[in-house]
């Protein structure tokens, strides 16, 4: 089993896909995992063209999409790509889907997606790593659309642009896509393990989502959506907010909740926007977090793959990381890598 992880932080498409490409091409990589800048549109053509050039087959899976910043085991940056390439020596077997339409229906997009590949056996050693243009996607229907089809472990996040949440790509094979989810599954003789950990902190009083459009809340216990935050919050929400000021959304009878993060304000309404839904009738809290509470999260996360709680040894590892968190540190994430 081999891995090489490289990065380039050439402005010019073509030359960047040279070096990523030539810094993997010596392990011979079956899947490359990719995440670029979105800044290198409209010219993705180029460097698809040079990466491959240099890799020498067509056959070479590349899975990824678009960010804002990339880290690498040589450091953190605001523009570039990174990438990962994997080298199983046949010992994964590598398939990929997508599916088109998550901006009118997340959720059967991704069922359609995760249907679309190879029936999954769950006793076999498998996982899976899962993209959606996260300009359009809902994350929380996504991640409905895939429990009810896949019966094993997947991880993944939404894609992104430089906080104009506008516009984002998810890369399959030489191309880039917008509107869609894509799906790697590998099955084989590969030991993995997951972790995640935030950092943010509910506060305030709860609140009780009352009316919602999609992914846009209107309402939270008869106020609007911004006016319940900034209440909580103590302050009046700003676009310097957006992304890094989340709402928990408790689930049913638990205390356990999943982070809904704002990805835009309507002024107008006062209505928020969110990259994943909340179902009217959801409890939630406004929450915060410093950097320390963002950087004790790292380990945190970290302590939960140590060796002695994982049996096998590992080789290699992917950072998924909010944009949010990157804004909040203000240091394109080293500190946090």
């Amino acid at each position: 089993m081999q891995y090489c992880s490289a990065r380039s932080i050439s402005t010019d498409p073509f030359r960047a896909g040279l070096e990523i490409g030539k810094a993997l091409a010596p392990h011979c990589p079956e899947v490359v995992l990719l995440f670029a800048s979105i800044s290198y549109e409209p010219d993705f053509s180029d460097f698809f063209e040079a990466l491959y050039s240099e890799l020498g087959s067509r056959e070479v899976i590349v899975f990824g999409g678009t960010g804002d910043g990339i880290y690498e085991r040589s450091g953190a940056e605001n523009y570039g790509v990174s990438a990962l390439g994997i080298n199983s020596e046949k010992k994964v077997k590598w398939s990929t889907r997508i599916e088109f339409g998550v901006g009118v229906d997340s959720e059967a997009a991704a069922r359609k997606c995760a249907q679309g590949l190879a029936p999954v056996d769950s006793t076999n050693n498998a996982f899976c790593m899962v993209l959606a243009d996260g300009a359009k996607a809902d994350g929380h229907r996504i991640v409905a659309g895939l429990s009810g089809v896949l019966p094993i472990a997947y991880f993944g996040g939404l894609t992104a642009d430089d906080r104009r949440f506008t516009h984002s790509e998810v890369f399959l094979n030489g191309k880039e896509y917008e509107d869609a989810v894509i799906i790697l599954l590998g099955e084989g003789e590969m030991g993995f393990a997951f972790n995640a950990a935030s950092g943010w902190s509910p506060c305030g009083m709860k609140g009780v989502v009352e009316e919602v459009e999609g992914n846009q809340i209107r309402r939270i216990s008869g106020q609007t959506a911004q006016a319940f935050m900034a209440k909580e919050l103590g302050k009046p929400l700003s676009e310097a907010d957006v992304g890094v000021v989340p709402l928990a959304a408790y689930q049913q009878r638990s205390d356990h909740f999943f982070l809904r993060t704002p990805s835009r304000l309507h002024p107008n309404t006062g209505a928020v926007s969110t990259f994943g839904s909340i179902e009217a009738g959801t409890e939630v809290r406004v929450c915060t977090a410093t950097r320390p509470d963002i950087l004790r999260a790292v380990e945190d996360a970290t302590q939960g793959l140590a060796r002695d709680t994982i049996s096998f040894e590992p080789k290699a590892a992917i950072i998924i990381s909010c944009a949010g968190r990157k804004w909040l540190l203000a240091d394109a994430g080293e500190n946090e890598l």
